[in-house]
């Protein structure tokens, strides 16, 4: 049987002084995009002692969202693809949920690492049962279903029944995938579209015959660029949705391969938008890591077409990264051995800002040392919608709305992630592992404010019956080295491991090592048993 776990999550109920009409919630979700590659956390960590770095052009998200919301500079997601956007869609973490790796569209039908259960309740299954239900639609990258559930139904997005999770749905069903007559063309412009449903009611995406079906997005004209068509689909099907709407924006930027950007891509224009004025040359694009950011620059210009025309009186942006930078595109002063896939703070604390009629005139602009979670994202938004829910629902999120609005409310005291291997479907009747599953590894982390405890799980090579479990343990804010008047500085890269050194027993250190400790022996068992 699965333990008991302390963080329980009561009914999602509205706050206080809120308007009665529940309004829009668009989520827009980043692949592969690290706070390394934002200008609006570039500022904040630089203003804040850390050394410069070498961030993207990202007007749109920096004049469109940090300048008109609140940027969190504390949010955790899982450090992988799959995973994250598992967490963000149920408001679970993967030891329940059974999703702690990527899925693979080259994986062969009876690989072991099944994809997300449609038993589980996503986000808008909750806002469908809203005092005032939402339309829900869904488009780009999907990445939660495996190749034996899309055999059997490609419209997985959909849920069983279908509409019984989005109402619609088009995009990939895994990273992008080139068409048998792609020819030599970047992925990027030549890939593999599935449509689980029509976006327009009106018109019928599928060659021959109705949805679902795949369909070759080719480039050109520019539209068919994947950032530009994801873009593209969102805008078309604003004006379809009824409000209120929970539309989810997940684009495929800027995970590999980098490429060179097609030129004339539809920009944003908008008050308060300004573009680059040194914008990235296509035509020129250097090292992987120069071309990784024009990659970005194109995708914010996409992600500003959205914010563009979205109202803000009505409509709160959720906008997250799904885990950090890709290793080959991680610049100094930043650790390249730290960035995506590891749960070092680059490859789990990912940008994460939220703009919102609800935030006060006086917070917009400003940033939250908060810690908060992408499982938030769950109840923050069923709180907007009024929408109430029990646990085991969305068991591991808590609002944030409160650290948008100043109001009180619960505020975390820790944060969690972690990844492993493989993947696993819950078992019925205990909602834990299966008889049958043995996973291979388990890398997890807890943080509170200051200190930051990371666990390794791995069965011995030699030995598949032997565990061998291996820590270590960070002050991120005073772990670094002395500054120039003798003060503590943040350890901004996890380079002081303070398990190598010794610690006194009855210093805050010892206290804090044993209450992380206690908080993961409690709460988040590890699937290697």
């Amino acid at each position: 049987m699965i333990p008991a776990f302390s963080l329980a999550v009561s009914l999602a109920r509205p706050l206080a002084g809120e308007p009665a009409a529940p309004h829009n919630v668009v989520v827009i979700v980043l692949d592969d995009v690290g706070c390394d590659l934002i200008g609006a956390y570039e500022s904040y960590f630089v203003g804040q002692g850390r050394a410069p770095g070498a961030p993207a052009n990202t007007p749109a998200i920096d004049q469109l969202m940090a300048a008109r919301g609140v940027t969190f500079a504390n949010a955790w997601t899982a450090p992988m693809c799959t995973p994250s956007r598992a967490r963000l869609l149920t408001g679970r973490y993967g030891f329940r949920t059974g999703i702690g790796s990527v899925l693979k569209e080259n994986d062969p039908a009876n690989f072991r690492n099944p994809g997300l259960s449609s038993s589980e309740v996503l986000l808008p299954e909750v806002l469908h049962q809203a005092p005032v239900p939402y339309n829900c639609v869904a488009v780009g990258k999907w990445h939660l279903a495996d190749i034996t559930q899309l055999q059997a139904d490609p419209r997985h997005p959909l849920g069983v029944p279908p509409g019984r999770w989005f109402e619609r749905y088009a995009g990939s069903m895994f990273n992008l995938v080139q068409p048998p007559n792609g020819g030599a063309q970047n992925v990027y412009s030549s890939w593999l579209k599935t449509y689980a449903s029509a976006l327009d009611p009106q018109v019928n995406p599928c060659p021959s015959g109705f949805p679902p079906c795949e369909v070759e997005c080719i480039a050109p004209p520019v539209e068919r660029y994947a950032s530009v068509d994801t873009t593209e689909d969102a805008l078309n099907v604003l004006p379809t949705l009824q409000e209120p709407f929970f539309l989810y924006v997940a684009y495929n930027a800027v995970h590999a391969p980098v490429h060179s950007v097609p030129g004339a891509l539809p920009q944003a224009n908008c008050p308060g938008y300004v573009p680059p004025t040194t914008p990235c040359d296509p035509g020129n694009p250097g090292t992987y890591a120069t071309k990784l950011r024009c990659v970005m620059e194109a995708l914010d210009g996409q992600v500003g077409r959205l914010l563009c025309a979205l109202d803000e009186s009505d409509t709160t942006v959720i906008l997250i990264g799904d885990n950090g930078t890709d290793p080959d595109g991680i610049l100094p002063p930043f650790d390249p051995t730290h960035g995506k896939g590891t749960i070092y703070e680059d490859g789990c604390r990912v940008p994460f800002i939220v703009r919102s009629p609800l935030v006060p005139q006086a917070k917009r602009g400003t940033v939250s040392t908060a810690l908060v979670s992408s499982t938030d994202v769950f109840a923050t938004t069923a709180v907007l919608a009024g929408a109430s829910y029990a646990a085991p629902v969305a068991q591991d999120s808590l609002s944030f709305l409160p650290e948008l609005t100043g109001s009180t409310g619960p505020r975390r005291k820790f944060v969690y992630t972690e990844g492993f291997f493989s993947n696993f479907r819950p078992d019925p009747s205990t909602g834990w592992l299966p008889a049958t599953y043995s996973a291979t590894r388990h890398i997890q982390a807890i943080r509170e404010k200051r200190f930051k405890l990371i666990r390794r799980w791995n069965r011995d090579h030699n030995d598949p019956n032997l565990l061998v479990m291996t820590e270590e343990l960070f002050d991120l804010t005073k772990g670094g080295p002395l500054g120039p008047n003798q003060q503590p500085t943040p350890d901004w890269f996890e380079q002081n491991d303070l398990l190598l050194g010794p610690i006194q027993p009855a210093s805050r250190i010892a206290r804090t090592l044993a209450l992380l400790r206690s908080q993961l022996d409690l709460n988040y068992p590890t699937v290697v048993e």
